[in-house]
């Protein structure tokens, strides 16, 4: 298998480099950049038949010296977290044979891998791990490939390609969750499906979704075997978004990397709380596991009950913004009304989220 570099990544790893013989099957054809501005350095390679992207993030010269190494082990990695069969992984990995490097000269597959880089700097907002990162930039439309000019996704464009194994392309463990906002009496509910493989990090963004939040917030996870009625103790495992957070509980763990299925099934209770401030608790339980699933995943599978808008000052200030914004009479209704349409709060509405959600699918 060829991997066309770019000039710049060429210059980057110091090597020169003769043109490859035309591709003849893009499925095993991959072309990589080196993107390095705002402070972000990273490779980004895109498969010539998909789009499929890879990324390598703080892509330094330690990294770089195991180009190759790193791209075929997150290659697989992405491809196992976007719930595709093992058996199918197994099959493609095989097929790629000895990696070799050559120099790009196809300038429409560099328009296209530019548009993958583009991706990227979508997927960096919210994340940094390689997998992560390459998992959420398949999940944004890259524009059309041979399809009648509609668009696609990278992992949509992929599903169809390793049809060719005949096998059962989507293959994963899921879990359904049951999570509840609680609002002091006016309880926000929602039910979702996930991958078992899914991040903490990704499970974030699910949730932020699910319940109309903005990402405003710092966020944490706690894990429970049983719920306790004491609000002060400390679950048995949290999980902290970085270090100085950290600082009050030192055996706190990184949320970054860490899986669902690292914890469930021993814990099937988890706390996921948005907003120090305000402290938004979700009681989050495991209802079900289902071992083969080929849904596209995450998924709503149902819902009730609207969430806050952001800033509204916990469960005691949202009370107080559901009573002025029921009385138009209210001496503060017009200004509460242009505040929660500033801060994008409406009705909970099933399809739209659900339509949120499923564009987040693996």
């Amino acid at each position: 298998m060829n991997i066309y570099l770019t000039k710049k990544l060429q210059d980057k790893l110091k090597v020169e480099l003769s043109p490859a013989p035309p591709v003849v099957d893009g499925l095993y054809s991959w072309r990589a950049n080196y993107v390095q501005e705002h402070g972000y350095r990273f490779v980004v390679f895109m498969n010539d038949a998909t789009k499929l992207t890879i990324v390598i993030n703080e892509a330094k010269a330690a990294k770089l010296k195991k180009l190759q190494e790193l791209f075929v082990a997150n290659l697989r990695a992405t491809l196992l977290a976007m719930s595709f069969n093992p058996d199918v992984v197994g099959r493609y990995m095989a097929e790629l044979g000895e990696i070799t490097f050559a120099k790009n000269a196809d300038r429409k597959q560099t328009a296209r891998l530019n548009k993958c880089a583009d991706a990227v700097w979508y997927a960096l907002r919210d994340l940094s791990d390689d997998v992560e990162l390459s998992v959420l930039a398949n999940d944004y439309w890259h524009g059309a490939i041979d399809n009648g000019g509609e668009y696609s996704s990278p992992r949509e464009n992929a599903v169809k390609a390793f049809a060719v194994y005949g096998l059962p392309v989507l293959k994963i463990r899921a879990l359904d969750l049951h999570v509840r906002l609680d609002l002091d009496g006016k309880d926000a509910v929602r039910r979702l499906r996930v991958p078992a493989n899914m991040t903490f990090s990704k499970l974030h963004i699910v949730l932020q979704r699910a319940f109309a939040w903005q990402n405003y917030h710092l966020h944490s996870f706690g894990m429970f075997k049983e719920w306790s009625e004491n609000y002060y103790v400390r679950p048995d495992i949290e999980l902290l978004m970085d270090e100085e957070s950290r600082e009050m509980n030192p055996n706190a763990l990184l949320i970054e990397g860490k899986t669902l299925a690292e914890f469930v099934p021993e814990y099937t209770k988890i706390l996921y709380t948005y907003d120090f401030g305000d402290d938004w608790h979700h009681y989050i339980e495991v209802e079900n596991v289902i071992d083969d699933c080929q849904d596209k995943l995450p998924m709503l599978l149902s819902g009730e009950g609207t969430a806050p808008p952001e800033d509204v000052g916990g469960t005691g200030g949202y009370h107080d913004f559901l009573e002025t914004i029921a009385n138009p009479n209210h001496e503060e209704y017009e200004h509460m009304k242009t505040w929660s349409d500033s801060q994008g709060w409406k009705l909970f509405n099933f399809e739209e989220t659900a339509k949120l959600i499923q564009r987040l699918s693996r």
